[in-house]
């Protein structure tokens, strides 16, 4: 019985805290059902087209495929463009390796380890472990095609299967993507209602926070495709990067006010249901994108009290377009394309080195026993490549939780479907439902999103067997079983390699937000523009090294040694904490 009480409110904790990452939330449905059409009509096309392992295919979409169609398209057009560099690379590597089996090995090693460098210690991203992913598995058919002109056309193959996707991707988001603008504007406008919902005590403190660890990166992103493709004129271009600032601005401020209601006075909260009124009416004209350039909220600032509520009005005052200063843009720092301790960390080179390691000891396994079958290990070690330990343990519960719900869902669609289905059409309706499933997990918190990926990759693994529906339950656990061994070659290397405590991470994080939170002290109280730049840092940091903590508590307390001590983080972490709410929310004075 005592096992029970002591676990109880852990698992009940776990529970709520999966539905609130499973909830909707604005963007999120668009995203989804974006996704999961393009994955049909990926499935069309190799079908149609006779395109090998449609899996990876699909796959890339949900790397790929973001909220924007401008970010969309750049994605896409940058995979293809490395993608080509890559296969004209291969072919001259084939025509050397193709009669020798150490050095086709050689070459999957070499182009691995410095593919995976480059998708953890630079700004490529994921897209250096899928193309990872392409060099390694075109590699290991050539034990199949032992002829130069077949290996070549295998390459060309291996071109199509992630051009085509792309492909789809640009033409859907040129037609049906949301423009940058489109999202842009939303975004400010849900920010502006949630601080309506904040001043009418609508929204909870926890609401207001979240909100406000989403910092303003995204926005700022958005301004620079805007920017770079000349979307909009550059005055709206303007107004839209000062309601960025102002809108962040307020709800800092509405957080302040929400914590601080509760003894209020008359007056205030008259003033409090006053504001909240100008800031749905300010949404309002933001959403009217026609009208975007015309705000004009009439708010005086000078009537409202010291404190959160002349802070709103006086950011109410600011969003006017003709308060707008000409030529006025958000400061930003250049993200050089590597790490900071890109060369100096041994983390990304190990990284590297042990994704390679198990991928192609998976490869040798397989290949031995010759069970092709499952060669889902060796892709999935490329689909989950980790990092620290803590997020080794953390990720694989999800990805083995989503395998085994992916895996059920396609033996599901074998057993009781697939006999019935006639027609690719009916098979592209399949995976129009799961792969609508899987991306609204994957595109959640990073506590879920690892599973909606897994989820994609094992129903997709089973159900796209062939080109067209097909039933053969021995596939299906065969690729399962590839999956699982997968998984576990990844657990093995990434705990009992060269393990790496997350707590490292959560150090140098620790100090990134003490130094932002310097600046922010530093910049005049007259410079809100910076100071709210400064502030969104700081939140997004802050939730950040929140996350990255709680998943100390999963590893062995053997790794925390050489200076890492749990406790003395969590100590960190509430001064910070408490010095963020002081500072930039004036909330309490810290100890």
């Amino acid at each position: 019985m005592s096992i029970v009480i002591s676990t109880a409110p852990a698992i009940a904790g776990w529970w709520a805290q999966v539905k609130h990452d499973l909830r909707p939330f604005p963007g999120r449905w668009p995203q989804t059902w974006r996704i999961a059409v393009l994955c049909a009509l990926m499935t069309l096309v190799s079908m149609s087209f006779q395109i090998p392992e449609a899996v990876l295919s699909c796959y890339v979409i949900f790397f790929v495929m973001k909220s924007d169609a401008a970010e969309s398209t750049i994605l896409a057009v940058a995979l293809v463009i490395l993608v080509s560099i890559v296969v004209f690379i291969l072919i001259g590597l084939i025509n050397l390796s193709i009669g020798s089996p150490a050095a086709r090995l050689a070459v999957i090693a070499s182009t691995s380890v410095v593919l995976l460098f480059l998708g953890v210690a630079s700004g490529l991203g994921p897209l250096g472990g899928i193309i990872a992913l392409v060099i390694a598995f075109v590699m290991t058919l050539l034990v199949h095609v032992p002829f130069g002109e077949l290996a070549t056309r295998a390459v060309l193959y291996a071109w199509l299967m992630t051009s085509a996707p792309m492909a789809l991707v640009i033409s859907f988001s040129l037609v049906l993507g949301r423009p940058p603008q489109a999202v842009l504007s939303d975004e400010v406008a849900r920010r502006l209602e949630l601080a309506a919902d904040g001043l009418q005590q609508l929204a909870s403190s926890a609401q207001l926070r979240e909100a406000l660890s989403e910092g303003i990166a995204e926005q700022q992103k958005r301004l620079q495709w805007l920017a770079l493709f000349h979307l909009v004129a550059k005055r709206k271009q303007q107004i839209l990067a000062m309601a960025v600032i102002q809108s962040y601005h307020i709800l800092l401020a509405s957080l302040s006010w929400a914590e601080q209601s509760a003894i209020a006075t008359e007056r205030e909260r008259t003033q409090g249901e006053e504001l909240a009124l100008a800031c749905r009416a300010a949404a309002q004209q933001l959403r009217s994108w026609g009208s975007g350039s015309e705000l004009n909220i009439s708010v005086d600032g000078a009537d409202y009290i010291v404190g959160p509520l002349r802070h709103i009005a006086q950011a109410l005052t600011a969003l006017r377009a003709d308060r707008v200063p000409v030529g006025f843009s958000i400061p930003s720092e250049k993200s050089p394309f590597f790490a900071k301790d890109a060369f100096s960390n041994p983390i990304y080179q190990r990284t590297a080195i042990k994704t390679t390691g198990a991928a192609i000891l998976c490869y040798l396994i397989y290949s031995g026993i010759q069970w092709e079958g499952i060669h889902t290990a060796m892709i999935t070690c490329y689909v989950a490549s980790l990092g620290s330990s803590g997020e080794t343990v953390n990720k694989l519960m999800l990805r083995i939780i989503g395998c085994l719900i992916g895996a059920s869902l396609g033996t599901i669609l074998l057993v009781f479907f697939m006999p019935h289905m006639t027609s690719i059409v009916s098979l592209m309706a399949a995976v129009l439902v799961v792969s609508a499933l899987a991306a609204w997990i994957s595109i959640g918190s990073e506590r879920v999103s690892y599973a909606g990926i897994q989820i994609a990759f094992a129903f997709l693994l089973i159900s796209l067997q062939g080109f067209g529906p097909d039933v053969d339950l021995s596939v299906a656990g065969d690729r399962v079983i590839g999956i699982l061994l997968g998984n576990v070659m990844m657990y093995v290397a990434f705990t009992q390699i060269w393990p790496y405590s997350i707590l490292y991470k959560v150090n140098t994080s620790l100090q990134g937000l003490e130094q932002t939170l310097g600046q922010w002290q530093q910049v005049s109280q007259q410079d809100t523009v910076n100071r709210v730049v400064y502030a969104a840092r700081a939140a997004t940091e802050l939730a950040e090294v929140k996350y990255d903590l709680s998943l100390a508590s999963l590893e062995p307390v053997s790794l925390h040694v050489n200076g890492l001590n749990l406790p003395h983080s969590q100590q960190q972490l509430a001064a910070l904490t408490q010095c963020f709410e002081h500072r930039v929310l004036g909330l309490a004075a810290p100890s």
